[in-house]
């Protein structure tokens, strides 16, 4: 892995030398020889952080970017921040889902699932979404021999990791499976955002990271559903429980004020209606000051 990252950074090294009226991008090739030249954790890190602020600086230079976050995860691997890399990846399909790399970042995910977590049954889940948006992948042969070893749909491997969350013997939820099936729902609707299925396996990724107290992961995909769905039959539901988040679970009363009136504007007749108006009116009471309003009415 260390030849690999090191082969990575030559290159990265070379690309970088381009934008140097970038003083960002400057920074990245300055480290990037750094790192060459001395092949440390320190360094790797130093690197990754570059790598974000020159993503920061110009967020919407795809070109620039989509690769960066590539190159960050394989950095996370190498230091051996796999969990970290699986959050890289993801984040850049998300926010670069055209660049020409996607295909490259959910093999990478699919790999560290494999090879590092050693979670086979995700990373074949994975290999088989690769099968079904990248025909013409470079990996595609790999993936189409991962994707025959089980005769599962990928519909009936979400069902099977959603189910194994909770453990029946021990009455405790598996968190690492909790944020694999939340980063599955996740990748389904980022690679296949036009299916109907995924606003529904985006509703189950919000709803379980609230079980495991991600509150603020849950508000950013109960954010995806309302903003991307809109005609969604949950839509409206999203946006009550990205209210109700930044109220009940994240104190952020004057956000969730916010929240509680566009949902109020939006849906007055929703079945949620009455519940946001109440909790709208008892905004930032404490439960004896509303037990106290019930007896002045």
């Amino acid at each position: 892995m260390e030849l690999r990252c090191i082969i990575i950074v030559l290159f990265l090294g070379l690309f970088s030398c381009q934008f140097n009226s970038s003083g960002n991008l400057s920074k990245v090739d300055k480290l990037t020889q750094a790192l060459i030249a001395n092949p440390t954790k320190e360094n790797r890190e130093a690197l990754i952080v570059a790598y974000q602020d020159t993503i920061n600086a110009r967020p919407n230079d795809a070109a620039t970017n989509a690769p960066f976050f590539t190159q960050m995860a394989n950095l996370q691997i190498t230091n051996k921040n796999y969990v970290k890399a699986l959050q890289t990846l993801m984040q850049g399909i998300q926010d670069y889902p055209k660049s020409s790399d996607v295909s490259e970042k959910v093999w990478t995910l699919a790999t560290i699932y494999e090879q590092y977590i050693q979670r086979p049954g995700i990373a074949n889940t994975v290999k088989k979404m690769y099968v079904q948006q990248f025909p013409s992948g470079a990996n595609i042969t790999a993936a189409k021999q991962a994707a025959m070893a089980t005769n599962t749909t990928i519909a009936e491997d979400i069902i099977t990791l959603g189910g194994s969350m909770y453990d029946e013997t021990t009455h405790k939820v598996d968190f690492q499976a909790a944020n694999d099936y939340i980063r599955i729902c996740e990748l389904f609707a980022l690679l296949k955002p036009q299916d109907g299925l995924s606003p529904d396996y985006l509703h189950k990724a919000g709803e379980t990271a609230r079980a495991i107290r991600a509150f603020p992961q849950a508000v950013a995909i109960y954010d995806r559903i309302y903003t991307q769905y809109p005609t969604y039959e949950k839509a409206a539901q999203a946006l009550f429980l990205k209210a109700f988040t930044y109220d009940n679970d994240l104190g952020d009363k004057a956000t969730a004020k916010g929240l509680y009136e566009e949902f109020l504007q939006k849906f007055p007749n929703d079945d949620f209606a009455d519940d946001t108006q109440f909790l709208l009116a008892n905004l930032g009471k404490n439960d004896e000051d509303i037990i106290k309003s019930f007896g002045e009415k």
